[in-house]
């Protein structure tokens, strides 16, 4: 049986412990990422996977982020408590700091640090001020310059968590029959490819019709034109779900600064995950 040693995370945002405060189930379903690499794009998927339909009123009651602080404790479980089945889970976590289960399906989404940091800055001048200045958020001097903001993203993660301890953990498992790792570039490029991927790693049929539908509604369009379901209400309209798209950071980044991120990611993840985590496509098999 597999094993892993459990470390607790706790933090302005997080608190992983409430994870064990839920009556795991043998199908329930976890859809983690970083931050800003398509974990709503994967929870709508999922859903339609789930459910065949998105005739919810709001997505994250249906699939709550569950080591968030600051809701009641108490709420909160009962809310997670009373889900019908298949429940899906939103995480920020590494794969050490949640609970394991065999039975469980663990996805997780992964997107090109420089991508992240982009969509990152932008979320959080996308929160609406007077929640943001009444949050953990305001102890953290945001700067509108994306060149000095990504210089301390990168070397701390601030004010979120650091890229590369996330990214590594689930690397590490990223053989486990239960883990699935999904590419955000993939994601968006090669959507029903990746859909029948999730489908089938779910045990999920999906037959040509079904397919469709869930490429329309998991499409930017759509989730742009239907934003009161799917954008936390603590986001300025049409900031949460903005651009979807990568390389925005081409213009933003001096070629020293590039090749800093080129070296630091290399002796962080390894050359064979900094290549995947930069560019996608097949995931390197793990060797003993």
């Amino acid at each position: 049986m597999f094993t892993i040693k459990r470390v607790t995370v706790k933090d302005h945002l997080r608190d992983s412990t409430i994870w064990d405060c839920i009556t795991p189930r043998p199908d329930d379903i976890v859809i983690t990422s970083y931050s800003k690499s398509g974990t709503t794009l994967t929870q709508q998927i999922v859903n339609l996977l789930v459910n065949g339909h998105d005739n919810f009123e709001y997505l994250y009651d249906l699939s709550p982020w569950v080591e968030r602080t600051g809701a009641p404790l108490d709420e909160k479980i009962e809310l997670i408590e009373k889900l019908q089945n298949r429940r899906f889970l939103k995480g920020h976590l590494p794969f050490d700091a949640l609970p394991y289960y065999p039975e469980w399906r663990y996805i997780c989404l992964v997107r090109d640090g420089r991508d992240v940091a982009v969509s990152l800055l932008n979320h959080l001048h996308a929160i609406i001020p007077e929640i943001y200045f009444t949050s953990p958020l305001k102890l953290y001097n945001l700067s509108s310059n994306f060149a000095e903001f990504w210089e301390e993203w990168l070397e701390t993660g601030k004010p979120y968590w650091d890229f590369f301890e996330f990214i590594n953990s689930w690397w590490q498992v990223r053989d486990i029959p239960n883990v699935l790792l999904v590419h955000y570039a993939d994601l968006i490029h090669d959507k029903p490819n990746q859909v029948e991927k999730i489908a089938n790693f779910l045990e999920i049929e999906v037959d040509a019709d079904r397919l469709e539908t869930i490429l329309h509604k998991s499409s930017l369009e759509y989730m742009r034109e239907n934003s009161e379901k799917f954008e936390p209400r603590m986001f300025q309209k049409h900031r949460f779900i903005y651009k979807g798209t990568n390389g925005r950071w081409q213009n933003l980044l001096t070629q020293q600064q590039l090749k800093h991120y080129d070296e630091m990611i290399a002796k962080k993840l390894g050359a064979a995950c900094a290549n995947w985590v930069k560019h996608g496509g097949a995931l390197p098999i793990a060797c003993d």
